[in-house]
């Protein structure tokens, strides 16, 4: 759970636009990578190497041009560094992109998410920090009581002894991973056993089981841009799967080691970010991501899904029209002018790089393919 007062950090004072004896400066540094749109001066560029980091949050309400603008700046990364790996979570089906790969998951989709996958890091992974994971992952989704909870810990531990993957062993962590037809038969089996909990716990996962997601095989994911369908799953079961494939990044990463380019290597862009509330992938991602190469754009429609930190760590954000009634927070929260934002209309944004903001007039993405 964050710790809002002694997490929050600071941001800038409030800019809206740069001094004229700055605009030299400013086109130097402005005036490549993504093209996002027009200021009534210049066309405004987002250069994610010319920030302290790569992260983007972004915040407008339905109508706002939200999602016009993420396929922009997803379909322009793309564009402009071919060699960037792009993922997009999609809760609602509607962040199609020209030359994606996508897979769509639901009850007769061939593709799934482990969950279970182990972490190979030999100082953050193995087994049991995997169960760690996942256990608080279903926890938060399904609401799952204390006794659940340490039952799930015992028997994901099971499953991977099962599977001969012991934490006092690395080397056993390279064995194919348990999924969720083990999961299933191992509380089966303990219900049979009488375990009057586990059958509790059989129904708090019956729907997860019924989706199949997590027990199908995981695709490789080796395209360039790659669009992870959950529009045709319930709320839950697709939070979990974001989750897990946010956290399976994170980790990718780390083991890579440290990213010596300031432009990542990888994007997870997450619209709707209420259905990850509090998660402690996009955490990591956020603290962390730059160091090892991994960039993460996150986006929702209300303030109240954002926390401090997560604006506070990413140098970019975009500030779409929202709501009348959230304009006087997000204009504390983004630092910007209460005026200014509630005068927002669709498809302008106020954008923070760094310190410095600006009007924009966003290119949306129908017009870039045009």
């Amino acid at each position: 759970m964050f710790n809002f007062k002694s997490k929050e950090k600071p941001l800038p004072s409030a800019i809206l636009t740069v001094d004229d004896s700055q605009v030299q400066e400013d086109n130097k540094q402005l005036t490549d990578g993504i093209f996002l749109g027009e200021t009534d001066r210049k066309d405004c560029y987002w250069n994610p190497t010319s920030l302290p980091n790569g992260h983007i949050v972004a915040i407008g309400a339905s109508g706002s041009g939200k999602t016009q603008t993420l396929k922009a700046i997803a379909y322009s990364l793309r564009q402009t560094y071919p060699n960037i790996q792009l993922f997009i979570i999609d809760f609602h089906g509607d962040q199609q992109i020209a030359g994606e790969t996508v897979y769509p998951l639901h009850m007769a989709s061939p593709h799934g998410i482990n969950p279970l996958t182990v972490n190979l890091d030999p100082e953050g992974g193995g087994p049991n920090l995997q169960a760690i994971a996942v256990t608080a992952t279903l926890k938060k989704s399904l609401r799952f009581g204390p006794n659940q909870e340490g039952l799930m810990l015992e028997i994901l531990s099971q499953c991977y002894e099962t599977k001969g993957i012991f934490q006092s062993d690395s080397k056993t962590w390279m064995k194919i991973p348990p999924n969720f037809v083990n999961l299933e038969q191992e509380i089966k089996d303990r219900i049979e056993d009488g375990c009057k909990e586990s059958q509790k716990l059989l129904l708090k996962l019956a729907a997860t089981f019924q989706y199949g997601v997590f027990s199908r095989e995981q695709p490789a994911f080796k395209e360039k841009h790659i669009r992870i369908d959950l529009s045709k799953l319930p709320p839950e079961i697709g939070a979990i799967a974001a989750e897990s494939l946010a956290l399976q990044l994170m980790n990718q990463h780390r083991l890579m080691g440290e990213a010596g380019d300031k432009l990542p290597k990888t994007y997870l862009f997450i619209d709707e970010a209420k259905e990850l509330k509090k998660s402690p992938a996009c955490d990591r991602i956020i603290a962390d991501g730059r160091k090892y190469g991994l960039g993460l754009v996150l986006a929702s429609q209300s303030e109240r899904h954002l926390s401090p930190d997560v604006i506070g760590n990413s140098s970019t954000k975009i500030v779409l029209p929202v709501d009348q009634t959230e304009v006087k927070k997000v204009s504390s929260k983004f630092r910007l002018a209460e005026k200014k934002v509630a005068s927002l209309t669709q498809l302008t944004a106020l954008c923070r790089f760094g310190t410095k903001a600006e009007y924009v007039e966003i290119l949306p993405y129908y017009q870039r393919i045009n």
